[in-house]
């Protein structure tokens, strides 16, 4: 192999930037010590309508906390919606903790989010289900409701590895 040519060099170090990113976005998740369940969690959608993640039915659901003016949010946010549009079994439940449910609302709107479950958190009772140092925080709850994984900040939700970890957690 000839590493003096500047394509393959640029193309081995790629593929293995790539391949170090799936594996630290993995490494983000952790499994909590204590899961615990929340199938009467309630969620309050844009319109004010209430409804109780009991309702809900998936394999597992993606909880995610999020903000318009957080900046790892809204990089993540695309990754969501494009896990929640190619995988059925999954739910993506985003919750707003944004100061203003039209911030919210405009930034779906400019980026055309349309697969993702849209809730906000009005009075931060939704928050206070969770233990959170920051957003975005996204909580990965099983089909029972029991709420098993975290992670902080952002990762490539839409990954094969990320799935492949899922289905076998």
């Amino acid at each position: 192999m000839n590493l003096k040519n500047p394509f393959l060099l640029t193309s081995i170090i790629t593929l293995l930037y790539i391949s170090y990113i799936q594996t630290s976005d993995i490494k983000k998740i952790s499994l909590l010590k204590e899961p615990y369940f929340i199938s009467d969690l309630q969620l309050t959608d844009y319109k004010e309508k209430n409804i109780y993640l009991k309702e809900k039915k998936a394999d597992y659901f993606i909880l995610n906390f999020w903000a318009s003016w957080c900046a790892p949010c809204i990089k993540e946010m695309k990754s969501l919606n494009i896990l929640q549009k190619s995988n059925k079994r999954i739910k993506v439940l985003t919750v707003s903790e944004d100061n203003s449910l039209d911030k919210a609302i405009e930034f779906f709107k400019k980026n055309n989010y349309k697969y993702l479950e849209k809730y906000y958190d009005y009075d931060k009772s939704v928050l206070k289900n969770f233990t959170i140092r920051g957003l975005p925080t996204t909580f990965i709850i099983s089909s029972d409701y029991k709420v098993f994984a975290k992670v902080e900040g952002v990762i490539k939700w839409e990954s094969k590895k990320f799935q492949k970890w899922l289905y076998e957690n």
